[in-house]
């Protein structure tokens, strides 16, 4: 993969006012206050075609034909936000913005929404740089790579009729050293990174994901993207007379393990919650060719997008993407006579989401 393929914004049969682009990091920092809550940060940015976009009451105006894409970059209007969870409370969102959004691409890539304020992620060889300026709030952020699995770009692509579907690349794990100057204060950061760049081109259905990292370099992750009465729900709250009915397009697993350098994928995994203070506690099983798992995910935290796309008048579509930081509680991976438990690989530290609505 190239990172061509990560900045380049292709419009080739896309659908009219539903064809997504964004790109996004998660950050996660240490605590030492609290080791067993680590710091957690999204930074995106991202594009979409069609008139307006309501982003936790941000609105954004956009022609949806204004992308101008040469054979090394792309302009067009773009979206910026973030969150940032300090170890104890929750900022959310942290900043909501628009403007210009320009990216390029050579041996290496750029992309920056500037429109006053700077918000720019910079890859450079094994380096990347992403940083924020805007009043109050300073980020400088550096990437290196952490393993030679976890640091290369990799592509995942789903199509589930015609051109619908969508396709993923993401660099799975990266080392992050920088600073956050906010509130009134400058705090140096240290720990992880994922990063993705998608883009869906379909009406964006209800989904499960989860990414998980763990000290010695071991990786998790899931995705159950699902349609059903999910779909119709227009409230946060996490109780609905709508949750109900999923039926899923696909439930994956993997899990990285580093000490063996083997990736193991299970497919048809279940996944349930039960919420305690009114955050989920996730769930996961399965088993498939000889290779079962069973992990609990309990989360501290919780981050919400509110999306709304306007059809006419007051009648908007509705999209919740929640995000909780999270722990793995429970981990037990067997293949065969061979098991793997979380005294095997120390703590798990990661990110559930869970969305619902329709966008």
């Amino acid at each position: 993969m190239t990172w061509a393929e990560v900045f380049d914004v292709d419009p080739t049969h896309q659908l009219p006012h539903r064809t997504w682009w964004w790109w996004w990091f998660i950050f996660f920092f240490r605590n030492p206050e609290n080791p067993a809550r680590s710091k957690q940060m999204v930074l995106l940015w991202g594009t979409r075609n069609c008139r307006r976009l309501v982003i936790n009451g941000h609105g954004w105006e956009h022609p949806p034909d204004d992308l101008r894409r040469t054979d090394h970059t792309v302009d067009c209007g773009g979206v910026t936000a973030g969150w940032w969870y300090d170890g104890t409370t929750m900022h959310d969102p942290l900043f909501v913005d628009d403007g210009p959004l320009h990216t390029e691409w050579d041996d290496g890539g750029r992309l920056v929404l500037a429109n006053g304020n700077r918000y720019g992620f910079d890859a450079a060889g094994m380096l990347q740089r992403v940083a924020v300026h805007r009043p109050g709030l300073d980020i400088a952020l550096e990437l290196r790579p952490w393993t030679e699995y976890l640091s290369q770009i990799v592509a995942n692509r789903k199509r589930y009729l015609s051109h619908l579907g969508y396709e993923m690349h993401k660099i799975r794990g990266s080392k992050v050293r920088g600073t956050i100057a906010f509130g009134g204060k400058t705090e140096d950061l240290d720990g992880t990174a994922y990063f993705q760049k998608v883009r869906i081109n379909s009406p964006t259905s209800p989904w499960y994901w989860g990414v998980f990292h763990a000290q010695d370099g071991s990786y998790i992750d899931y995705f159950m993207p699902h349609l059903g009465p999910p779909a119709l729900r227009r409230t946060a709250r996490h109780d609905s007379p709508w949750h109900w009915g999923e039926w899923h397009l696909s439930n994956s697993f993997q899990f990285y393990e580093a000490a063996t350098g083997e990736l193991h994928t299970i497919k048809d995994v279940d996944i349930s919650k039960t919420y305690v203070d009114d955050l989920p506690v996730f769930r996961l099983q399965g088993e498939k060719a000889g290779k079962r798992v069973a992990i609990e995910l309990a989360t501290y935290g919780r981050a919400t997008w509110v999306i709304r796309q306007p059809i006419w008048g007051p009648i908007a579509n509705v999209l919740h993407y929640n995000e909780y930081p999270a722990n793995v509680t429970r981990f037990e991976f067997a293949d065969g006579r061979r098991r793997v438990t979380l005294d095997d690989l120390g703590p798990v530290v990661g990110n559930c989401e869970h969305s619902w609505g329709l966008v």
